[in-house]
């Protein structure tokens, strides 16, 4: 159950959405599109075993998320979970535990009104380099330049918990103009999201555009790993042939 602290960033940021039901052809839509993410997740090895989670924003306060504790390429209709955004005042949760890690989604989705979506895996190269000191700069791929030009770096905190939620929803939140669509965590991968652009707070979001977020919260995921791969071959390749100096656009 999330602590006090959680529920109190969720009172604090919360803005209801509308109460319109989703209705039952919508609803196996979105689970349908959630099931096909998990898959490509897998596919693309961005996940193993029951690591990495998934999560949309329904309209009456509702997250549909992936469960606890199973793979997320194995996952059915049925398997996943509808809880509230706000524990305290949202309507009851329905469907197996969802993830640990659903304080860290909640979270993100008050402070940010406009994300609809949420993506996050334990990307095998990002925690590798993390773990070896190593934070790969946007700037170096034009891709990432592009479409994550602001990849902000959040500090090791311990799974689940809302220290580490709230640290992650503040670097979520952003410093500048450019909101951040994708966050690098050391040691637990990367979290990614996918939003509704232009559409006022509290709309209540049709499933066509729920599951397009969903697909570029995937991308963003994607373009992270590109990015880490690119940054360790650029690594061991400088170390081979000698060179020092920094990684990047400036460094070479």
């Amino acid at each position: 159950m999330p602590t006090a602290a959680a529920c109190e960033l969720a009172r604090r940021y919360h803005r209801p959405m509308s109460q319109s039901a989703t209705t039952p052809s919508d609803d196996a839509r979105l689970r349908a599109a959630m099931c096909a993410a998990g898959r490509r997740l897998g596919v693309r090895g961005l996940v193993s075993a029951a690591e990495g989670n998934l999560s949309l924003r329904l309209s009456g306060g509702r997250l549909l998320t992936t469960p606890t504790g199973r793979r997320k390429d194995e996952l059915g209709p049925e398997d996943l979970a509808t809880v509230p955004l706000d524990p305290e005042t949202g309507p009851p949760p329905a469907g197996p535990p969802p993830s640990s890690d659903i304080a860290i989604h909640r979270a993100i989705y008050c402070a940010r009104p406009d994300v609809i979506a949420i993506a996050h895996a334990h990307l095998p190269v990002s925690m590798a380099l993390t773990l070896a000191g190593e934070i790969p700069d946007p700037a170096a791929l034009p891709e990432t330049a592009y479409h994550l030009p602001v990849l902000p770096f959040v500090p090791y905190g311990a799974m689940g918990s809302d220290e580490l939620a709230g640290r992650i929803a503040t670097a979520f939140a952003g410093e500048g103009p450019l909101l951040p669509r994708a966050v690098l965590l050391e040691r637990h991968g990367a979290i990614a999201v996918g939003s509704a652009v232009g559409s006022a707070d509290g709309e209540a979001h049709g499933p066509a555009t729920l599951e397009t977020a969903l697909v570029a919260a995937i991308d963003h995921l994607e373009l992270v790993d590109v990015l880490c791969r690119t940054w360790r071959d650029a690594v061991l390749l400088r170390a081979a042939l000698g060179r020092t100096g920094p990684i990047g656009p400036a460094g070479g």
